[in-house]
């Protein structure tokens, strides 16, 4: 699905890591653990094509990917994210949220955009949410009203950062539920944590920036 061949990312005169190798297949879920400011978010954006590298390949189902930061259109919608904080939009409702960027960036017909949002409302387990703006719902919805919103775009990976921060113990595995579904799906999907137990309850395999990454 994907493979990164020697990725590099120096920030000024500071390397964050240097000539990172790693491979994901179909349906495999990858943990990024390490320390706090180690650049895991960092490479979860490169992954992402929302920051630069400065040298290496990523390459996507025998595609390379641009690493310059400028991935765009259809490319641009090939990784999505879930960020920390969900970035909903405040002013739209949970299925609004979800039915935006396929209205807006895929150009899908109405019709179409709202019949798939209300599957991933359904699958999801959002259904009593659906109407509801964000500051109406919680922080464990949010995260999956999120999740819908990343999947609408049909991306070919899923990434999230930190998903399970500041999140209860029900919520939390509530997210690990749906990241189970997801991968019996044959989602690939990527995600950093600082949360080793739920790390040990979703991955398939790890890559430690305390250990595995060259500076």
């Amino acid at each position: 699905m994907l493979e990164i061949k020697n990725l590099t990312k120096v920030y000024d005169e500071s390397t964050i890591f240097k000539n990172l190798n790693f491979t994901i297949n179909d349906g495999e879920v990858l943990t990024i653990v390490g320390p706090s400011g180690s650049g895991k978010t960092t490479l979860l954006k490169i992954v992402a094509g929302l920051l630069p590298a400065d040298q290496g390949t990523l390459t996507l189902d025998g595609t390379e990917l641009d690493i310059t930061g400028n991935r765009i259109g259809a490319a641009g919608a090939k990784v999505g994210v879930i960020f920390q904080d969900f970035n909903l939009f405040p002013n739209y409702t949970v299925k609004e949220n979800i039915m935006l960027a396929p209205l807006n960036v895929a150009k899908i017909d109405k019709q179409t955009a709202d019949q798939e949002a209300e599957e991933l409302i359904a699958e999801l387990g959002l259904t009593e949410q659906a109407n509801s703006y964000p500051y109406q719902i919680s922080g464990g919805q949010k995260q999956r009203a999120a999740i819908a919103r990343a999947l609408a775009m049909k991306p070919a990976i899923l990434a999230y950062d930190e998903p399970t921060s500041g999140l209860d113990e029900e919520s939390t595995q509530r997210v690990i539920e749906v990241i189970h579904q997801l991968k019996q799906k044959g989602v690939t999907q990527i995600v950093v944590t600082h949360d080793l137990p739920f790390e040990e309850a979703i991955s398939d395999k790890s890559l430690d920036f305390a250990t595995d990454i060259e500076v």
